[in-house]
Protein backbone atom coordinates (compact mmCIF):
# COMPACT_ATOMS: atom_id res chain seq x y z
CA UNK A 1 0.00 0.00 0.00
CA UNK A 2 1.07 3.54 -0.53
CA UNK A 3 0.34 5.16 2.82
CA UNK A 4 1.14 4.24 6.38
CA UNK A 5 -2.01 4.60 8.51
CA UNK A 6 -0.02 4.67 11.73
CA UNK A 7 1.47 7.61 13.52
CA UNK A 8 4.32 5.65 15.11
CA UNK A 9 4.31 2.02 14.03
CA UNK A 10 6.31 0.76 11.07
CA UNK A 11 5.10 -0.58 7.74
CA UNK A 12 4.10 -4.22 7.53
CA UNK A 13 6.33 -5.98 5.01
CA UNK A 14 4.93 -7.76 1.97
CA UNK A 15 6.88 -10.82 3.08
CA UNK A 16 4.70 -11.02 6.19
CA UNK A 17 1.58 -11.00 4.04
CA UNK A 18 2.98 -13.76 1.83
CA UNK A 19 3.80 -15.73 4.95
CA UNK A 20 0.18 -15.46 6.08
CA UNK A 21 -0.97 -16.76 2.70
CA UNK A 22 1.46 -19.69 2.75
CA UNK A 23 0.41 -20.63 6.28
CA UNK A 24 -3.14 -20.96 5.02
CA UNK A 25 -1.89 -23.15 2.16
CA UNK A 26 -3.41 -20.97 -0.54
CA UNK A 27 -1.78 -19.61 -3.65
CA UNK A 28 -2.82 -16.16 -4.87
CA UNK A 29 -5.29 -16.05 -7.78
CA UNK A 30 -3.45 -16.34 -11.08
CA UNK A 31 -3.94 -17.13 -14.75
CA UNK A 32 -0.43 -17.92 -15.96
CA UNK A 33 -1.47 -19.81 -19.09
CA UNK A 34 -3.65 -16.92 -20.19
CA UNK A 35 -0.81 -14.51 -19.44
CA UNK A 36 1.29 -16.55 -21.86
CA UNK A 37 -1.49 -16.43 -24.45
CA UNK A 38 -1.75 -12.65 -24.15
CA UNK A 39 2.00 -12.10 -24.52
CA UNK A 40 2.19 -14.60 -27.38
CA UNK A 41 -0.55 -12.73 -29.22
CA UNK A 42 1.35 -9.47 -28.76
CA UNK A 43 4.48 -11.05 -30.24
CA UNK A 44 2.78 -12.42 -33.36
CA UNK A 45 0.41 -9.57 -34.23
CA UNK A 46 1.15 -5.85 -33.87
CA UNK A 47 -2.53 -4.86 -33.83
CA UNK A 48 -3.08 -6.96 -30.70
CA UNK A 49 -1.39 -4.27 -28.60
CA UNK A 50 -4.06 -1.72 -29.50
CA UNK A 51 -6.80 -4.05 -28.22
CA UNK A 52 -4.93 -5.03 -25.08
CA UNK A 53 -4.14 -1.47 -24.01
CA UNK A 54 -7.88 -0.79 -23.88
CA UNK A 55 -8.04 -3.31 -21.03
CA UNK A 56 -4.86 -2.55 -19.06
CA UNK A 57 -1.47 -0.88 -19.53
CA UNK A 58 0.52 -1.84 -16.42
CA UNK A 59 2.93 -4.76 -16.15
CA UNK A 60 1.81 -5.20 -12.53
CA UNK A 61 -1.30 -6.98 -13.80
CA UNK A 62 0.84 -10.03 -14.62
CA UNK A 63 1.60 -12.60 -11.93
CA UNK A 64 4.96 -13.96 -13.13
CA UNK A 65 7.99 -11.67 -12.96
CA UNK A 66 9.10 -12.89 -16.40
CA UNK A 67 5.78 -11.83 -17.87
CA UNK A 68 6.00 -8.43 -16.18
CA UNK A 69 9.41 -7.82 -17.75
CA UNK A 70 8.26 -8.93 -21.22
CA UNK A 71 5.12 -6.79 -21.12
CA UNK A 72 7.11 -3.78 -19.94
CA UNK A 73 9.45 -4.19 -22.93
CA UNK A 74 6.50 -4.54 -25.34
CA UNK A 75 4.85 -1.43 -23.88
CA UNK A 76 8.02 0.61 -24.37
CA UNK A 77 8.28 -0.50 -27.99
CA UNK A 78 4.62 0.34 -28.57
CA UNK A 79 5.00 3.79 -27.01
CA UNK A 80 7.92 4.44 -29.36
CA UNK A 81 5.89 3.18 -32.35
CA UNK A 82 8.55 0.51 -32.93
CA UNK A 83 7.88 -2.96 -34.41
CA UNK A 84 6.97 -5.67 -31.91
CA UNK A 85 8.37 -9.16 -32.55
CA UNK A 86 10.71 -11.66 -30.94
CA UNK A 87 13.86 -9.84 -32.06
CA UNK A 88 12.83 -6.32 -31.01
CA UNK A 89 11.43 -7.50 -27.68
CA UNK A 90 14.57 -9.53 -26.99
CA UNK A 91 16.70 -6.47 -27.70
CA UNK A 92 14.54 -4.25 -25.46
CA UNK A 93 14.80 -6.80 -22.64
CA UNK A 94 18.59 -6.62 -22.91
CA UNK A 95 18.46 -2.82 -22.79
CA UNK A 96 16.25 -3.02 -19.70
CA UNK A 97 18.58 -5.55 -18.08
CA UNK A 98 15.73 -8.08 -17.90
CA UNK A 99 16.71 -10.60 -20.59
CA UNK A 100 17.59 -13.38 -18.16
CA UNK A 101 14.65 -12.55 -15.85
CA UNK A 102 12.34 -13.01 -18.85
CA UNK A 103 13.74 -16.46 -19.63
CA UNK A 104 15.76 -15.47 -22.68
CA UNK A 105 14.92 -15.93 -26.35
CA UNK A 106 13.87 -19.53 -25.79
CA UNK A 107 10.94 -18.43 -23.62
CA UNK A 108 9.89 -15.75 -26.11
CA UNK A 109 9.69 -18.44 -28.80
CA UNK A 110 7.68 -20.62 -26.43
CA UNK A 111 5.18 -17.77 -25.93
CA UNK A 112 4.56 -17.43 -29.66
CA UNK A 113 3.80 -21.14 -29.81
CA UNK A 114 1.21 -20.90 -27.00
CA UNK A 115 -1.40 -19.16 -29.16
CA UNK A 116 -2.51 -19.43 -32.78
CA UNK A 117 -3.76 -15.85 -33.22
CA UNK A 118 -4.75 -12.71 -31.34
CA UNK A 119 -8.47 -13.25 -31.98
CA UNK A 120 -9.34 -13.69 -28.30
CA UNK A 121 -6.78 -11.39 -26.71
CA UNK A 122 -9.33 -9.04 -25.13
CA UNK A 123 -11.23 -11.93 -23.53
CA UNK A 124 -7.98 -13.47 -22.24
CA UNK A 125 -6.76 -10.08 -20.98
CA UNK A 126 -9.92 -9.52 -18.93
CA UNK A 127 -9.45 -12.86 -17.15
CA UNK A 128 -5.83 -11.93 -16.41
CA UNK A 129 -7.06 -8.57 -15.08
CA UNK A 130 -9.64 -10.24 -12.83
CA UNK A 131 -6.95 -12.44 -11.27
CA UNK A 132 -4.82 -9.35 -10.64
CA UNK A 133 -7.72 -7.52 -8.97
CA UNK A 134 -8.34 -10.51 -6.71
CA UNK A 135 -4.67 -10.44 -5.68
CA UNK A 136 -4.98 -6.72 -4.96
CA UNK A 137 -8.04 -7.31 -2.76
CA UNK A 138 -6.16 -10.00 -0.84
CA UNK A 139 -3.18 -7.68 -0.42
CA UNK A 140 -5.31 -4.76 0.78
CA UNK A 141 -7.27 -6.88 3.24
CA UNK A 142 -4.19 -8.73 4.55
CA UNK A 143 -2.31 -5.52 5.18
CA UNK A 144 -5.39 -3.89 6.72
CA UNK A 145 -5.77 -6.83 9.11
CA UNK A 146 -2.14 -6.49 10.21
CA UNK A 147 -2.54 -2.76 10.84
CA UNK A 148 -5.87 -3.25 12.60
CA UNK A 149 -4.26 -5.58 15.15
CA UNK A 150 -1.57 -2.99 15.93
CA UNK A 151 -2.45 -0.72 18.87
CA UNK A 152 -0.58 2.21 17.29
CA UNK A 153 -2.74 2.27 14.16
CA UNK A 154 -5.06 5.22 13.63
CA UNK A 155 -8.30 3.61 12.46
CA UNK A 156 -9.46 6.60 10.40
CA UNK A 157 -6.15 6.75 8.55
CA UNK A 158 -6.48 3.03 7.97
CA UNK A 159 -9.94 3.50 6.45
CA UNK A 160 -8.59 6.30 4.26
CA UNK A 161 -5.78 4.05 3.06
CA UNK A 162 -8.19 1.22 2.25
CA UNK A 163 -10.44 3.64 0.39
CA UNK A 164 -7.50 4.96 -1.64
CA UNK A 165 -6.48 1.45 -2.64
CA UNK A 166 -10.07 0.46 -3.45
CA UNK A 167 -10.45 3.57 -5.58
CA UNK A 168 -7.32 2.59 -7.50
CA UNK A 169 -8.90 -0.80 -8.27
CA UNK A 170 -12.13 0.89 -9.37
CA UNK A 171 -10.13 3.11 -11.71
CA UNK A 172 -8.54 0.03 -13.28
CA UNK A 173 -12.01 -1.44 -13.77
CA UNK A 174 -13.25 1.81 -15.32
CA UNK A 175 -10.33 1.89 -17.77
CA UNK A 176 -11.09 -1.67 -18.76
CA UNK A 177 -14.74 -1.09 -19.59
CA UNK A 178 -15.73 -1.47 -23.20
CA UNK A 179 -16.60 1.90 -24.69
CA UNK A 180 -20.17 2.59 -25.75
CA UNK A 181 -20.66 2.35 -29.50
CA UNK A 182 -21.88 5.37 -31.42
CA UNK A 183 -25.00 3.41 -32.35
CA UNK A 184 -25.78 2.65 -28.69
CA UNK A 185 -25.22 6.31 -27.78
CA UNK A 186 -27.66 7.36 -30.49
CA UNK A 187 -30.26 4.98 -29.05
CA UNK A 188 -29.81 6.63 -25.65
CA UNK A 189 -30.31 10.06 -27.19
CA UNK A 190 -33.55 8.90 -28.83
CA UNK A 191 -34.77 7.35 -25.56
CA UNK A 192 -34.10 10.57 -23.65
CA UNK A 193 -35.83 12.76 -26.24
CA UNK A 194 -38.84 10.42 -26.17
CA UNK A 195 -38.92 10.63 -22.39
CA UNK A 196 -38.83 14.43 -22.58
CA UNK A 197 -41.55 14.45 -25.23
CA UNK A 198 -43.86 12.17 -23.25
CA UNK A 199 -43.24 13.90 -19.92
CA UNK A 200 -46.11 15.89 -18.42
CA UNK A 201 -43.61 18.31 -16.88
CA UNK A 202 -40.26 19.85 -17.82
CA UNK A 203 -38.81 18.36 -14.64
CA UNK A 204 -36.62 15.43 -15.70
CA UNK A 205 -34.20 15.51 -12.78
CA UNK A 206 -34.33 16.18 -9.06
CA UNK A 207 -36.63 18.98 -7.85
CA UNK A 208 -34.64 22.21 -7.30
CA UNK A 209 -37.23 24.03 -5.18
CA UNK A 210 -37.48 26.88 -7.69
CA UNK A 211 -39.75 26.97 -10.75
CA UNK A 212 -37.25 28.99 -12.79
CA UNK A 213 -34.40 26.60 -12.04
CA UNK A 214 -36.57 23.59 -12.82
CA UNK A 215 -37.35 25.13 -16.20
CA UNK A 216 -33.73 26.04 -16.99
CA UNK A 217 -32.02 22.87 -15.77
CA UNK A 218 -34.95 20.45 -16.00
CA UNK A 219 -34.18 19.74 -12.34
CA UNK A 220 -30.78 18.71 -10.98
CA UNK A 221 -29.49 16.12 -13.45
CA UNK A 222 -27.67 12.87 -12.57
CA UNK A 223 -23.84 12.86 -12.95
CA UNK A 224 -23.76 16.69 -12.82
CA UNK A 225 -21.44 18.50 -10.43
CA UNK A 226 -23.01 21.88 -9.64
CA UNK A 227 -20.99 24.60 -7.91
CA UNK A 228 -22.84 27.45 -6.21
CA UNK A 229 -20.50 30.21 -5.13
CA UNK A 230 -21.05 33.42 -3.20
CA UNK A 231 -19.62 35.76 -0.63
CA UNK A 232 -20.78 35.37 3.00
CA UNK A 233 -24.25 36.78 3.60
CA UNK A 234 -25.61 36.04 0.13
CA UNK A 235 -27.68 33.08 1.33
CA UNK A 236 -25.77 30.02 0.08
CA UNK A 237 -26.91 27.84 2.95
CA UNK A 238 -30.47 29.20 2.83
CA UNK A 239 -30.60 28.36 -0.88
CA UNK A 240 -29.27 24.86 -0.50
CA UNK A 241 -31.54 24.10 2.47
CA UNK A 242 -34.54 24.96 0.34
CA UNK A 243 -33.40 22.81 -2.57
CA UNK A 244 -32.61 19.95 -0.16
CA UNK A 245 -36.01 20.03 1.54
CA UNK A 246 -37.96 20.42 -1.71
CA UNK A 247 -36.04 17.56 -3.32
CA UNK A 248 -36.80 15.35 -0.32
CA UNK A 249 -40.48 16.37 -0.35
CA UNK A 250 -40.69 15.31 -4.00
CA UNK A 251 -39.39 11.86 -3.08
CA UNK A 252 -35.67 12.18 -3.89
CA UNK A 253 -33.41 11.11 -0.99
CA UNK A 254 -30.69 13.67 -0.23
CA UNK A 255 -27.30 13.33 1.46
CA UNK A 256 -26.01 16.49 3.14
CA UNK A 257 -22.37 16.87 4.20
CA UNK A 258 -22.37 19.89 6.51
CA UNK A 259 -18.79 20.90 7.19
CA UNK A 260 -19.75 24.19 8.87
CA UNK A 261 -23.08 23.88 10.67
CA UNK A 262 -24.19 21.21 13.12
CA UNK A 263 -27.09 18.92 12.31
CA UNK A 264 -29.25 20.71 14.88
CA UNK A 265 -28.52 24.12 13.34
CA UNK A 266 -29.22 22.79 9.87
CA UNK A 267 -32.51 21.19 10.88
CA UNK A 268 -33.57 24.33 12.77
CA UNK A 269 -33.07 26.38 9.64
CA UNK A 270 -34.94 23.73 7.65
CA UNK A 271 -37.94 24.10 9.97
CA UNK A 272 -37.81 27.88 9.53
CA UNK A 273 -37.61 27.53 5.74
CA UNK A 274 -40.56 25.15 5.67
CA UNK A 275 -42.77 27.10 8.05
CA UNK A 276 -43.88 30.59 9.03
CA UNK A 277 -41.74 30.43 12.16
CA UNK A 278 -39.11 33.06 12.66
CA UNK A 279 -35.51 32.07 13.40
CA UNK A 280 -35.67 34.29 16.48
CA UNK A 281 -38.49 32.13 17.88
CA UNK A 282 -36.65 28.90 17.19
CA UNK A 283 -33.28 29.96 18.57
CA UNK A 284 -33.74 32.77 21.11
CA UNK A 285 -37.12 33.86 22.36
CA UNK A 286 -39.24 30.73 22.08
CA UNK A 287 -43.05 31.10 22.24
CA UNK A 288 -45.04 33.25 24.66
CA UNK A 289 -47.54 30.49 25.40
CA UNK A 290 -47.24 26.71 25.60
CA UNK A 291 -50.11 26.16 23.17
CA UNK A 292 -48.07 27.82 20.43
CA UNK A 293 -46.06 24.63 20.30
CA UNK A 294 -48.92 22.91 18.50
CA UNK A 295 -47.98 24.70 15.28
CA UNK A 296 -44.34 23.68 15.71
CA UNK A 297 -45.23 20.06 16.44
CA UNK A 298 -47.51 19.93 13.43
CA UNK A 299 -44.75 21.15 11.12
CA UNK A 300 -42.11 18.89 12.70
CA UNK A 301 -44.35 15.85 12.21
CA UNK A 302 -44.83 16.79 8.57
CA UNK A 303 -41.06 16.91 8.09
CA UNK A 304 -40.12 13.93 10.26
CA UNK A 305 -40.01 11.36 7.46
CA UNK A 306 -38.22 13.47 4.86
CA UNK A 307 -35.39 11.36 3.35
CA UNK A 308 -32.57 13.73 4.32
CA UNK A 309 -29.34 12.25 5.72
CA UNK A 310 -26.90 14.67 7.36
CA UNK A 311 -23.25 14.14 8.25
CA UNK A 312 -21.93 17.10 10.24
CA UNK A 313 -18.45 15.81 11.10
CA UNK A 314 -15.96 18.66 10.58
CA UNK A 315 -13.08 18.62 8.11
CA UNK A 316 -14.06 15.42 6.31
CA UNK A 317 -11.54 14.52 3.61
CA UNK A 318 -12.67 13.80 0.06
CA UNK A 319 -11.99 10.12 0.75
CA UNK A 320 -14.37 10.18 3.71
CA UNK A 321 -16.99 12.07 1.70
CA UNK A 322 -16.74 9.45 -1.06
CA UNK A 323 -17.22 6.61 1.43
CA UNK A 324 -20.23 8.36 2.96
CA UNK A 325 -21.76 9.02 -0.47
CA UNK A 326 -21.34 5.39 -1.54
CA UNK A 327 -22.92 4.20 1.70
CA UNK A 328 -25.88 6.58 1.34
CA UNK A 329 -26.34 5.58 -2.29
CA UNK A 330 -26.31 1.89 -1.43
CA UNK A 331 -28.52 2.06 1.66
CA UNK A 332 -30.76 5.07 1.04
CA UNK A 333 -30.67 5.50 -2.74
CA UNK A 334 -29.73 9.19 -2.60
CA UNK A 335 -30.19 11.17 -5.81
CA UNK A 336 -28.61 14.39 -4.57
CA UNK A 337 -25.51 15.05 -2.46
CA UNK A 338 -24.86 18.52 -1.00
CA UNK A 339 -21.46 19.59 0.37
CA UNK A 340 -21.44 22.80 2.44
CA UNK A 341 -18.87 24.01 1.72
CA UNK A 342 -16.00 22.83 -0.51
CA UNK A 343 -13.16 24.82 1.04
CA UNK A 344 -13.83 23.37 4.51
CA UNK A 345 -13.10 19.78 3.48
CA UNK A 346 -9.97 18.44 5.14
CA UNK A 347 -6.59 17.71 3.58
CA UNK A 348 -5.29 14.17 3.12
CA UNK A 349 -1.67 15.14 3.54
CA UNK A 350 0.65 18.13 3.51
CA UNK A 351 -1.10 19.92 0.65
CA UNK A 352 -1.43 23.61 -0.06
CA UNK A 353 -4.96 24.96 -0.29
CA UNK A 354 -5.03 25.13 -4.08
CA UNK A 355 -4.03 21.46 -4.45
CA UNK A 356 -6.45 20.44 -1.69
CA UNK A 357 -9.43 22.26 -3.19
CA UNK A 358 -8.59 20.93 -6.65
CA UNK A 359 -8.51 17.37 -5.33
CA UNK A 360 -11.86 17.88 -3.58
CA UNK A 361 -13.39 19.33 -6.74
CA UNK A 362 -12.25 16.39 -8.88
CA UNK A 363 -13.42 14.00 -6.20
CA UNK A 364 -16.92 15.49 -6.09
CA UNK A 365 -17.22 15.22 -9.87
CA UNK A 366 -16.08 11.59 -9.73
CA UNK A 367 -18.74 10.88 -7.07
CA UNK A 368 -21.43 12.31 -9.36
CA UNK A 369 -20.30 10.13 -12.27
CA UNK A 370 -19.69 6.96 -10.28
CA UNK A 371 -22.97 7.04 -8.35
CA UNK A 372 -24.99 8.71 -11.11
CA UNK A 373 -26.30 11.39 -8.75
CA UNK A 374 -26.22 15.18 -8.68
CA UNK A 375 -23.56 16.70 -6.44
CA UNK A 376 -23.96 20.32 -5.32
CA UNK A 377 -20.88 21.91 -3.81
CA UNK A 378 -21.07 25.32 -2.17
CA UNK A 379 -18.01 27.51 -2.63
CA UNK A 380 -17.09 30.61 -0.68
CA UNK A 381 -15.57 33.36 -2.82
CA UNK A 382 -12.68 35.52 -1.67
CA UNK A 383 -12.94 39.23 -0.86
CA UNK A 384 -11.70 40.10 -4.35
CA UNK A 385 -15.37 40.11 -5.40
CA UNK A 386 -16.11 43.03 -3.10
CA UNK A 387 -13.30 45.13 -4.56
CA UNK A 388 -15.25 45.49 -7.80
CA UNK A 389 -17.69 48.36 -8.35
CA UNK A 390 -20.73 46.14 -8.88
CA UNK A 391 -19.80 43.47 -6.26
CA UNK A 392 -21.13 40.94 -8.77
CA UNK A 393 -19.22 37.61 -8.83
CA UNK A 394 -17.87 36.13 -12.06
CA UNK A 395 -15.99 33.02 -13.17
CA UNK A 396 -12.56 34.56 -12.72
CA UNK A 397 -13.27 34.82 -8.99
CA UNK A 398 -12.94 31.01 -8.91
CA UNK A 399 -9.55 30.99 -10.61
CA UNK A 400 -7.64 30.66 -7.34
CA UNK A 401 -9.74 27.78 -6.09
CA UNK A 402 -8.06 24.83 -7.74
CA UNK A 403 -9.90 23.30 -10.68
CA UNK A 404 -13.47 24.00 -9.54
CA UNK A 405 -14.48 25.79 -12.74
CA UNK A 406 -12.94 23.10 -14.93
CA UNK A 407 -14.50 20.19 -13.03
CA UNK A 408 -18.00 21.63 -12.62
CA UNK A 409 -20.79 21.00 -15.10
CA UNK A 410 -22.42 24.22 -13.92
CA UNK A 411 -21.04 27.18 -11.98
CA UNK A 412 -23.65 29.47 -10.45
CA UNK A 413 -23.40 32.50 -8.18
CA UNK A 414 -25.81 34.06 -5.70
CA UNK A 415 -25.76 37.85 -5.57
CA UNK A 416 -27.99 40.11 -3.46
CA UNK A 417 -27.29 43.77 -4.35
CA UNK A 418 -29.27 44.95 -1.32
CA UNK A 419 -26.68 43.38 1.00
CA UNK A 420 -24.25 46.08 -0.20
CA UNK A 421 -26.84 48.85 -0.24
CA UNK A 422 -27.22 48.59 -4.02
CA UNK A 423 -30.48 48.54 -5.94
CA UNK A 424 -31.39 45.35 -7.84
CA UNK A 425 -31.00 45.65 -11.60
CA UNK A 426 -34.57 45.08 -12.74
CA UNK A 427 -33.46 45.09 -16.35
CA UNK A 428 -31.81 41.78 -15.47
CA UNK A 429 -34.26 40.28 -12.97
CA UNK A 430 -38.01 40.63 -12.41
CA UNK A 431 -39.35 43.47 -10.27
CA UNK A 432 -40.56 41.09 -7.57
CA UNK A 433 -37.06 39.57 -7.20
CA UNK A 434 -34.12 40.86 -5.19
CA UNK A 435 -31.49 38.15 -5.80
CA UNK A 436 -29.54 37.25 -8.91
CA UNK A 437 -28.92 33.56 -9.57
CA UNK A 438 -26.08 33.90 -12.06
CA UNK A 439 -25.45 30.87 -14.29
CA UNK A 440 -21.89 31.62 -15.35
CA UNK A 441 -21.18 28.20 -16.86
CA UNK A 442 -23.49 25.41 -17.93
CA UNK A 443 -22.04 22.53 -19.90
CA UNK A 444 -25.43 21.39 -21.19
CA UNK A 445 -27.15 24.67 -21.97
CA UNK A 446 -27.22 28.44 -21.90
CA UNK A 447 -25.87 30.87 -19.34
CA UNK A 448 -27.56 33.95 -17.93
CA UNK A 449 -29.22 35.35 -14.83
CA UNK A 450 -32.44 34.26 -13.13
CA UNK A 451 -34.25 36.30 -10.48
CA UNK A 452 -35.02 34.82 -7.06
CA UNK A 453 -36.80 36.28 -4.05
CA UNK A 454 -35.03 36.36 -0.69
CA UNK A 455 -36.87 37.23 2.53
CA UNK A 456 -34.23 39.20 4.42
CA UNK A 457 -36.15 39.18 7.69
CA UNK A 458 -36.59 35.41 7.72
CA UNK A 459 -33.35 34.65 5.85
CA UNK A 460 -34.98 32.26 3.42
CA UNK A 461 -35.68 32.05 -0.29
CA UNK A 462 -39.20 32.01 -1.67
CA UNK A 463 -40.47 30.82 -5.03
CA UNK A 464 -42.62 33.28 -6.99
CA UNK A 465 -45.73 31.10 -6.85
CA UNK A 466 -45.65 31.12 -3.05
CA UNK A 467 -47.51 33.76 -1.12
CA UNK A 468 -46.42 34.83 2.31
CA UNK A 469 -49.17 35.36 4.91
CA UNK A 470 -50.48 38.91 5.13
CA UNK A 471 -48.97 39.53 8.55
CA UNK A 472 -45.59 38.33 7.33
CA UNK A 473 -45.21 35.64 9.95
CA UNK A 474 -47.87 32.95 9.87
CA UNK A 475 -51.07 31.84 8.27
CA UNK A 476 -54.33 32.98 9.84
CA UNK A 477 -55.14 29.49 11.05
CA UNK A 478 -51.72 29.01 12.57
CA UNK A 479 -51.55 29.64 16.30
CA UNK A 480 -48.10 31.20 16.07
CA UNK A 481 -49.55 34.14 14.13
CA UNK A 482 -50.46 35.62 17.51
CA UNK A 483 -46.81 36.01 18.46
CA UNK A 484 -45.42 39.52 17.85
CA UNK A 485 -42.04 39.15 16.19
CA UNK A 486 -39.22 41.67 16.10
CA UNK A 487 -37.63 42.52 12.78
CA UNK A 488 -33.94 41.72 12.69
CA UNK A 489 -31.34 42.89 10.23
CA UNK A 490 -30.07 40.43 7.62
CA UNK A 491 -26.52 40.69 8.89
CA UNK A 492 -27.67 39.71 12.37
CA UNK A 493 -29.58 36.75 11.04
CA UNK A 494 -26.56 35.47 9.16
CA UNK A 495 -24.18 36.15 12.04
CA UNK A 496 -26.36 34.03 14.30
CA UNK A 497 -25.77 31.09 12.03
CA UNK A 498 -22.08 31.44 11.36
CA UNK A 499 -22.13 31.61 7.60
CA UNK A 500 -19.98 34.70 7.56
CA UNK A 501 -16.33 34.32 6.68
CA UNK A 502 -14.66 33.50 9.97
CA UNK A 503 -11.27 34.51 8.61
CA UNK A 504 -12.27 37.28 6.24
CA UNK A 505 -8.85 38.86 6.29
CA UNK A 506 -7.53 35.72 4.63
CA UNK A 507 -9.20 34.49 1.43
CA UNK A 508 -10.55 30.97 1.91
CA UNK A 509 -8.37 29.69 -0.94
Amino acid sequence: MHHNPKHTAGQVHKAEIRAIQLEKGKLPPQAVELEMAVLGALLIERKAADELFQVFTSEEVFYKDAHKAIFKAIKRLSDASSPIDILTVSNQLKIDGNHSVAGGDHYLIQLTQSVASSAHIEFHARIVLQAYMKRKVISICSEAIQFAYDADTDVFSLLDMMDTESTAINEIIARGRTEMSFSDALDRVVDRVKMLTDATTTLTGVETGFAKLNKHFGGWQPTDFIVIGARPGMGKTAFVIRTTVEAAKSGSPVGFVSLEMSTEQLVTRSVAVESAFHMNQLTKSGFEKQEYFSGLLRKVNEMRNLPIYIDDRPSLTIGEIKRKARLLKRKQGIKLLVVDYIQLAGAEGNEDDRVRVGKISRGLKSIAKELEITVIGLAQLSREVEKTATKRPALHHLKESGDIEQDADAVCFLFRPGYYGLEPDHEVIDHDCNTEFIIAKYRHGGVGTLGLSFDENKTKFMDRHEEEPANGYAAANDVVSQVPLPKIEPSQAFDNWSIQDQSDNNPPF
